[in-house]
């Protein structure tokens, strides 16, 4: 009999087991090579993060050298892969007056991102105050780079562009640039453990601009405040859209991107008080800015932009009865004030209602008094009750609107509900600061501004020359100098309770001019070591 062998499984058993180890095989090295990438991308994350806190410790290192005492600091940069060098050529910064004829030209551009003159008018449109490398000290790693450079930190990703880590030595409040340009120079490369020597050398920061020794094209010193047209920062740098974000969101400026890798701020002066506390008898408030233009103005319609509110002295009597309050200028020859006189009778505010009200009386002189301009209102202004303390009891105010715009957006026409003045001889019982001796001039021609629907020559008479309040302070301020002061007078100290009362004001100015400039030279010398 024949007899047939069963198949033998032991083959496929073999292709099994070796499926099996394969497949094992297969994943335990796709595991392990996400794991090693998953594991190198933390590891450089990691290095990235050392650098930027490397960096940050050297920008407090390197301004301590640049701007302070020390002489030399020495800053360990840490142990991490990627290589740390000096660039001493990276980047520039240019300080630029432009429109310098204050002829209103708008800037315009050249294809490398600098600013052009505007050759029908001579060339005198643009001077350089300062044009200076940066240079950097830059960790790469990879695709990513940490630098600093200007004072500042900032970092580059692939696809995400620039942004800060710290930032620049770059500051502008208050119509001030505060601008300390520190430049890195030296040399020198570094892989894994390095540090950076920082010293000095020779160099010692000087003045950029003020500065005594230097003068602009037409003899003008490089003195404070700018007066011709404005400033513009420009900047060449790799991180030149984190700076730029920076300047959007850190200056009242017009920050433009010319050309690729430059961005450049014009510093403009918003010369705005906003709201304000009033000041004490002889105190003030600082105006910068109205001068040359009717510029009494707010940038949202339907605003005021000129107000006050007074409160009467507790002192004195709750319903005004002695006011003789004032804001005056006394700047060389430019007399100015603005008067409040109580008009008539009237009472407080216990029944809810007052018949109190005041003369606003407007004085200038532009020859310290010789020859002036005075107005008085044709209606006094009314006060007003409201319960201002929350006590259940109304208070007594005067709230006094020299400049609004009823909500039309022009803040220098007449309208109905304006407070209106008549011209008119003064004396000195009108006034409080000043005491009007001189004569009255309504044939001079003031001509420090022009203005629609100016100049007027006023004169008396039945009927004399009315205007509105919003004409006439636009008017004289814009006849003051750049920047004059706003002082307090109260007879005394005796008629307003200046800490309860405020006032607001906003003034647009030009849109153009940086009003102080405090721009300092430093230079560091940084050479980077294993």
């Amino acid at each position: 009999m024949e007899h047939r062998r069963r198949p033998d499984g032991r083959g496929h058993a073999t292709v099994g087991v070796v499926l099996v180890v394969s497949l094992v095989v297969l994943g335990s090295t796709f595991v392990l090579a996400v794991g090693d990438r998953a594991l190198r991308e933390t590891q450089h994350r990691s290095d990235v993060e050392r650098a930027q806190q490397a960096m940050t410790l050297f920008d407090s290192e390197a301004v301590g050298v640049a701007l302070g005492d020390a002489d030399r600091r020495t800053v360990a940069l840490g142990r991490a892969e990627g290589t740390y060098r000096v660039e001493p050529s990276a980047g520039t910064i240019s300080i630029i007056n432009v429109d310098r004829d204050d002829d209103g030209d708008d800037i315009g551009w050249n294809a490398t991102g600098f600013p052009t003159d505007d050759a029908a008018d001579g060339n005198d449109d643009i001077e350089y105050i300062q044009n200076e490398t940066l240079g950097a000290v830059v960790y790469e790693n990879g695709d990513r780079t940490v630098a600093y450079q200007g004072g500042g930190v900032w970092q580059r990703v692939p696809g995400d562009g620039a942004r800060m880590i710290s930032p620049p030595e770059f500051h502008y409040r208050a119509q001030t640039l505060t601008l300390p340009i520190v430049q890195v120079t030296g040399s020198g490369s570094a892989a894994g453990s390095a540090r950076a020597v920082v010293s000095k050398g020779d160099f010692r920061a000087r003045p950029v601009y003020p500065n005594a020794t230097r003068s602009f094209a037409n003899g003008d010193p490089f003195e404070n405040p700018v007066r011709n047209g404005s400033v513009v920062v420009r900047i060449e740098s790799e991180y030149a859209d984190a700076w730029g974000t920076y300047l959007e969101e850190r200056t009242d400026g017009n920050v433009t991107y010319p050309a690729d890798g430059v961005v450049a701020v014009e510093l403009v002066s918003l010369a705005q008080v906003g709201e304000f506390d009033m000041p004490l008898e002889g105190g003030a408030v600082t105006v910068n800015g109205a001068a040359g233009a009717h510029s009494v103005e707010r940038s949202s319609p339907g605003r005021t932009a000129f107000s006050i509110r007074l409160r009467p002295d507790d002192r004195g009597s709750a319903k005004f009865s002695n006011l003789q309050w004032s804001m005056y200028v006394d700047d060389g020859a430019h007399e100015f004030e603005m008067h409040l006189e109580r008009a008539g009778s009237g009472d407080d505010c216990s029944d809810g209602s007052t018949g109190t009200a005041a003369h606003l009386t407007v004085y200038y002189s532009w020859n310290g008094g010789t020859d002036y301009h005075g107005w008085r209102t044709t209606t006094p202004i009314d006060a007003e009750c409201e319960d201002l303390n929350g006590d259940g009891d109304d208070e007594i105010y005067l709230e006094v609107t020299f400049v609004d715009d009823d909500g039309d957006g022009v803040y220098d026409d007449a309208e109905t509900d304006d407070v209106e003045l008549e011209y008119q001889s003064l004396s000195s019982g009108d006034l409080e600061h000043f005491g009007p001796s001189g004569t009255l001039d309504g044939s001079h021609a003031l001509d420090g501004h022009s203005a629609p629907g100016e100049p007027v020559t006023p004169v008396t008479g039945s009927p004399g020359t009315t205007r509105v309040s919003d004409q006439l302070v636009n008017h004289y301020f814009a006849e003051l100098p750049e920047e004059f002061d706003l002082r307090v007078d109260d007879m005394g100290s005796d008629t307003v309770d200046e800490g309860a009362s405020s006032g607001v004001f906003y003034e647009a100015g030009d849109g153009r001019g940086t009003t102080y400039l405090h721009a300092t030279a430093a230079r560091i010398e940084v050479e980077v070591e294993d």
